[in-house]
């Protein structure tokens, strides 16, 4: 059909490692909790923590871009954000609990954080590119149930949807490599090893490939 489906290679080695290290300062927190010992440093422990574990998330997510938008990983970002924000402000109250509420807050952060890269290692999905020409347009009946952004082809999000049938999204976007424009379509929500049925898209390039 056309396409050529290309290998991914996320590299999370050393984002593994950051967050591994990130355990560290939170053991170093509880047990100054529990031995009732330096007041003000369990908040700067887990400040540590939190800005390695944020760190690698923000060095995780972009290496699939369409994973921001996959419903469980948006989620649990969402409470993160939301303990992170408490975090903060737990700052600011005069609590005799306040450090053992902001090491349970970095638990729960921690958690949440854990499981969304573990939803990001467990669904990287697939990547496939189609040879086009810059000056082509796609249509409804080329896309038919998808959500077309635009027609025109460009470096940008073309159309998404949803794949119900693995709970999972797609994406079709633009990019010139060597010069040559070609279609990339991203799926995200199954393993990257597993083999994904492409009929599932609903891709109909039939008119462009007979011009080729």
């Amino acid at each position: 059909m056309g396409w050529h489906k290309k290998d991914i290679e996320p590299g999370l080695g050393p984002i593994v490692f950051l967050y591994s290290w990130s355990l560290i300062p939170i053991a170093i927190s509880i047990l100054m909790v529990i031995f009732d010992k330096y007041h003000e440093s369990p908040f700067y422990a887990c400040l540590i923590a939190l800005s390695m574990q944020s760190a690698s998330l923000y060095l995780t997510l972009p290496k699939r871009i369409i994973s921001l938008n996959y419903d469980p990983i948006k989620n649990r970002l969402i409470l993160a954000t939301m303990i992170l924000v408490i975090f903060i402000l737990s700052r600011f109250t005069h609590s005799e609990y306040s450090s053992a509420i902001q090491v349970i807050l970095t638990i729960l952060f921690s958690y949440y954080i854990l499981k969304t890269l573990q939803i990001f290692t467990n669904n990287l999905g697939s990547t496939y590119q189609h040879p086009w020409k810059a000056e082509d347009k796609l249509s409804k009946q080329q896309l038919p149930n998808w959500n077309i952004d635009s027609y025109l082809f460009g470096q940008k999000l073309l159309a998404q949807r949803k794949v119900t049938q693995i709970n999972g999204i797609a994406w079709i976007s633009g990019l010139v490599e060597d010069e040559q424009p070609m279609l990339v379509v991203d799926v995200f929500g199954h393993k990257s090893k597993d083999e994904f049925d492409f009929s599932l898209l609903k891709i109909d390039l039939k008119s462009i490939d007979k011009n080729q």
